[in-house]
């Protein structure tokens, strides 16, 4: 049934069909897609690393879902498919998510199917339906959450519980949404005060602690090592990501869908749905993270996205485009999103190239069997291998012989939590384990490993030093080898 809105403009108005119904084709469809291109080019950057790392509760540079998720997918089959199945569910449930925006505010089942198919088929879920990494269940993870806010403020204060518990299952898949909850809760300061002196707010504020506290407190116990890892990703692309920020925003949510969102934000303020008025401030806060600490740029995209959902309602839209005309655009941002986000065409020059400049993930997907081949030949006998990057370390132990793997040791992040090596004589890859070779005896050059015609900047030109004697025990040298970086 509807409920009153506290101070609300309008009501929302029931609709008889069920949610997962009216959403059922496009979260079919994006489903399909994803599934069709899944197993094409090949694992990316972040998606070998998850599959190197050994199960645990806490690791330094994230919380574990996703690690866990990879590893129960590592066993069910190697196959690529099956392990992005997780990001592949949760692009299908972000389609059925973005439905019940416009169904809050009163919307019929077209417009409800209407947000879907837009929401599935537009940059930023695409992106993260097609990798497994942890930005596929943060992305559905902040939509759920700002939907159960919206609905609470709507009237139904007792669906903040829920919030509170999605907020703080999120929490041992990226800490991200604790920004989140920060701005939200700004916000309803200033929109919806009425709503924060509910019992049902600190509930879902207790239960975001309790289910949260173990991630919380390891961070905090270890002295912050993810806030680490984000400076090294600030120091790297922080000024890129700072005046990229807004063309990038845009093209997560689709060039034409910005006015659309645009409505979305500004409508409750226009006298739309006051419960709504929540979002803008929301995503302003999150936008003003993002260029303070400028670590990437898709974190605002979550709370972004919603506001595209609730366009899709405005008098605005109906008025400056039609059905047919509606359904023109989302159709047309869809080819081209599919086109940029996905590997729907062969992995050859020049046509990667030019992807890779709009969506450098395509590049991150390529050429990891032959890195991690010639990482295994330049192994000699009796050697072990202290990889410098996760991602190459994690090509080598998804394609290298058993030897590679048992040979295999790596400084960055979660891998350096897995010890040193035991030889005397070892092959250092990279630029920061290279950099160690005053702790050897003797180091001479090996040839960097070759690369393809698109590969990821870091891996070009990697330096290779042979090199025997460490001039103390590896318990001793293991933590120069340490880095914490994106």
């Amino acid at each position: 049934m509807a409920h009153a809105v506290r101070g609300a403009g309008s009501t929302a108005v029931p609709t008889a069909l069920s949610p997962l119904r009216i959403a059922a084709v496009p979260m079919l469809a994006v489903a399909v897609v994803l599934l069709l291109t899944a197993g094409r080019y090949g694992p990316h950057w972040d998606e070998l690393y998850f599959r190197a790392l050994p199960l645990d509760w806490w690791y330094v540079d994230q919380p574990p879902l996703t690690v866990w998720l990879t590893w129960l997918a590592a066993r069910v089959s190697d196959d690529l498919w099956v392990q992005r199945l997780p990001a592949i569910a949760a692009a299908a449930a972000g389609a059925l998510v973005a439905s019940l925006f416009p169904r809050a505010l009163g919307a019929g089942p077209w417009t409800q199917r209407l947000a879907a198919w837009a929401h599935a088929f537009t940059v930023y879920p695409l992106l993260m339906g097609h990798i497994f990494t942890t930005s596929a269940i943060d992305l559905l993870a902040w939509e759920l959450t700002l939907l159960l806010v919206l609905r609470a403020a709507q009237g139904r204060p007792r669906l903040l519980i829920w919030a509170g518990v999605v907020a703080g299952a999120a929490c041992w898949n990226k800490l991200l949404v604790v920004v989140l909850l920060a701005a939200v809760f700004v916000s309803l300061c200033m929109t919806c005060r009425w709503l924060l002196a509910r019992a049902e707010t600190w509930i879902g504020a207790g239960l975001f602690l309790v289910i949260a506290a173990p991630q919380l407190w390891a961070q905090l116990s270890h002295g912050m090592p993810m806030s680490q890892v984000s400076a090294g990703l600030v120091e790297q692309h922080g000024t890129t990501v700072r005046l990229l920020l807004l063309p990038a925003l845009v093209l997560f949510v689709g060039p034409p869908f910005v006015r659309v969102a645009l409505d979305g934000l500004l409508d409750p303020w226009r006298g739309g749905e006051r419960a709504a008025r929540f979002l803008l401030p929301t995503v302003l806060l999150v936008v003003a993270f993002t260029l303070v600490s400028p670590s990437q740029p898709h974190y605002p995209a979550g709370a972004l996205l919603p506001a595209l959902s609730l366009g899709w309602t405005s008098p605005r839209v109906r008025r400056r485009w039609s059905r047919p005309r509606r359904c023109t655009v989302v159709a047309a941002n869809a080819a081209v999103a599919c086109l940029i986000c996905l590997p729907v065409l062969p992995a050859t020059q020049p046509w990667v190239g030019v992807q890779a400049t709009v969506n450098p993930t395509a590049r991150d997907q390529l050429g990891w069997p032959a890195l991690a081949g010639e990482v295994s030949r330049a192994r000699g006998a009796g050697e072990d291998v202290v990889v410098d990057s996760y991602a190459l370390a994690g090509a080598v132990d998804r394609y290298g012989s058993a030897a590679d793997r048992e040979a295999l040791h790596s400084g960055h992040n979660g891998l350096w939590e897995l010890g040193p090596p035991r030889s005397q004589r070892v092959v250092l890859v990279g630029d920061h384990a290279t950099a160690q070779r005053d702790a050897f005896a003797t180091c001479t050059p090996g040839p960097s490993p070759r690369t393809g015609p698109v590969v990821h900047p870091d891996l070009v030109d990697v330096p290779v030093l042979h090199c025997e004697g460490p001039e103390a025990d590896w318990q001793t040298l293991w933590p120069r080898f340490r880095r914490l970086s994106g």
